[in-house]
């Protein structure tokens, strides 16, 4: 399997009934423009390693995916996993032990 993750084929459209940026938009109080550069800031963060985390937040990391298509044939490629963070509802700058 290659080492370096192919994101060329993802493709990035704005739809409003689909995404969730203009719920987004609302509950931050952002722009368009505004929530479109934090979204982009952070897309390009997650594309640019293996595993980001981000610390009161989640974890996201591609893993390798490897299966069968319909056509009988198998497909290696990646795909990107979330894991939310554990400590999501308490935290509040630092772990409190």
């Amino acid at each position: 399997m290659k080492s370096k993750i192919n994101t060329s084929g993802i493709a990035k459209r704005w739809v409003p009934g689909e995404d969730d940026r203009v719920w987004l938009m609302h509950y931050s109080g952002l722009t368009r423009k505004q929530t479109d550069r934090a979204l982009d800031g952070l897309w390009r963060l997650i594309v640019s390693r293996p595993r980001t985390k981000i610390v009161g937040f989640g974890v996201f990391r591609w893993t390798p995916w490897r299966k069968r298509i319909p056509t009988g044939e198998f497909v290696e490629t990646w795909r990107l996993a979330f894991k939310p963070s554990r400590y999501v509802k308490k935290y509040n700058g630092e772990k409190h032990r």
